[in-house]
């Protein structure tokens, strides 16, 4: 069971259904709801240059 259809709770569920594992995930909104009504005004990610190449 994973519980929540986040960025971590979907990409757990991909790596279960790569390994054939049955599961279900549970989430109290629709999915990626989050990514569509809680964004932040703005956001910055500051990646060092090695992890870019």
């Amino acid at each position: 069971m994973v519980i929540g259809a986040g960025h971590t709770g979907l990409a757990v569920s991909r790596c279960l259904r790569d390994r054939a594992v049955d599961h279900v995930v549970l989430e109290r909104a629709d999915v990626a709801n989050s990514w569509k009504t809680e964004r932040w005004d703005s956001l910055r990610l500051l990646t060092p240059n090695w992890q870019s190449r």
